[in-house]
């Protein structure tokens, strides 16, 4: 009994201490740090805020799509059933927003966007 003790006790420590070969020596290149893709500097958590943009329900519609520009460009867009969504914004930039209801068949029903706007914490209400 002895004997089978020793023997499984020397086989286990030889299998826990041994180290395959492939990893001994490794090859793998290291990720990259947060820090070579962004610069912490460059982002404060004032600089960025959530706007909630609201609008009428339509009747008829079946969804509403959204378009949300940044400085003249297409920044964020989709479709939702919903009459809000919160939009990430930075202060300081300008943004504008546009509102379309569609109906079952994807025809226009409403139509509202907002004049161009400097961001900054708020809520925002297009006119349908």
């Amino acid at each position: 009994m002895k004997k089978m003790f020793a023997t499984v006790l020397t086989t286990a420590l030889l299998l826990t201490s041994a180290v395959p070969a492939f990893a001994q020596e490794s090859t793998q290149a290291s990720a990259p740090t947060a820090a070579s893709v962004v610069n912490s500097e460059s982002i404060s958590a004032q600089s960025y805020f959530f706007a909630n943009i609201s609008w009428r329900n339509v009747s008829g519609a079946s969804h509403y799509e959204f378009f949300v520009y940044k400085n003249g460009n297409l920044h964020e867009w989709g479709s939702q059933s919903s009459t809000n969504r919160d939009v990430g914004m930075e202060t300081g930039s300008a943004y504008r927003v546009e509102i379309r209801a569609v109906g079952p068949n994807g025809n226009q029903l409403a139509w509202g966007a907002t004049n161009t706007f400097l961001a900054g914490p708020t809520s925002i209400y297009v006119s349908l």
